[in-house]
Formats: C-alpha cells, sequence, structure tokens
C-alpha cells in the first residue's frame, strides 16, 4: 500500500506534556495504526527568562541543563505511547512560537493531518491569552484535527469513559467529530 493509498502518509502531532496533548497523542496513534502512518511529534521550544534579567527579560539564551532535561522528557516521556504502540515515528524539537512551527513542520513534511491538543479555554479566554489551537486552525495550510479531552467536555451523565472528542479544521471550514467514534472518515 502506498501513501496515495492511504490518504495520510504523514500525521504531524503538537505535545507539550499536557493531558490534552497526551488526548491528541492518543487518538494520532489510533490513526497512525490504522493507516500505517509516520508520526512526526513536536514541541516548541520558547526562550524562557533567564534567572538574572530583570523582570523576565528574554534572551532566546537556553541553559544547557534546563534544555537537556526538557529534551530527554519530550524523548523519553511524552514520545513513550509512539514507541509502546510500535509506530514510525520521529520526535523533533524545535525552538519557535508552538502554532507557527507545527504549521511549517506540517508543510516541511508534506502532512496529510496536523494533531493538536485544545484546551477548551472558551472564545473570550482563547482571543485575550491566545491559543495554539485557535491559531494553528487560522494559519495551517493542512487538515487540523483539535482534540478535547473527555473530562474538558460537557458530558452526558453517561459518558465517563475518559474518550476524546475532536474537532478538524479544514481550511475554510471545522468539521464536530463525536468523541469514541472512528476517525476513519479522516482518510
Amino acid at each position: 500500500m502506498d501513501a496515495g493509498d492511504r490518504g495520510i502518509g504523514t500525521i504531524v502531532v503538537g505535545l507539550d506534556g499536557s493531558d490534552h496533548a497526551a488526548a491528541a497523542l492518543t487518538g494520532t496513534i489510533g490513526l497512525a495504526v490504522r493507516m500505517d502512518a509516520e508520526v512526526v511529534a513536536v514541541h516548541a521550544v520558547g526562550a524562557p527568562a533567564d534567572a538574572g534579567s530583570p523582570a523576565g527579560e528574554r534572551s532566546g539564551r537556553h541553559p544547557a541543563d534546563w534544555r537537556t532535561d526538557l529534551a530527554r522528557r519530550f524523548v523519553e516521556d511524552w514520545c513513550r505511547p509512539l514507541r509502546e504502540a510500535r509506530v514510525r515515528h520521529v520526535s523533533l524539537l524545535e525552538d519557535g512560537r508552538p502554532a507557527a512551527l507545527i504549521a511549517a513542520v506540517a508543510d516541511r513534511v508534506d502532512a496529510g493531518l496536523v494533531v493538536v491538543g485544545r484546551r477548551g479555554r472558551g472564545h473570550v479566554s482563547e482571543l485575550l491569552l491566545g491559543s495554539v489551537s485557535h491559531e494553528l486552525s487560522q494559519r495551517c495550510r493542512r487538515p487540523v484535527v483539535l482534540v478535547t479531552p473527555r473530562h474538558d467536555l460537557p458530558a452526558p451523565a453517561s459518558a465517563s469513559d475518559g474518550r476524546a472528542g475532536a474537532l478538524a479544521a479544514y481550511p475554510g471550514n471545522i468539521l464536530s467529530h463525536p468523541a469514541g467514534e472512528s476517525m476513519d472518515s479522516y482518510r
């Protein structure tokens, strides 16, 4: 089976160590296994505030031990489910703003799909605080699936299984995907 038969040859997933990113990764793994797709896991490293800088100024320098620890957590912890599921994957830790970096990586690897977790803060909070998922759904030229962990969604009293819900944002279109149903329709 070649990439044209699968529809999705590469899936880019944004990871940041949060429960929301873990839910996105779980959905990504399911798709990758069913579609024999490669996964590119991406973490965007923002410039940390230097300890010696006044009032949190950012210089863009990363203490070597901090960056090494972050890289270890990203590869060993956050990407562990990919290894356990034996999914072909690449782990990329790069400097940049998350939405811009994820979109750029998706273009660079010619991704068939981009998956990120959505915190679900609400429209006003997203506008005021910013939202990686919102920015990505506006900026990315690839189909984007926004995954919200079940515990963040208003659910019927009987829904207590921890499944994730998803919204798929295509250029000019947002498609709702019910939790717990197959995502095979994204082929």
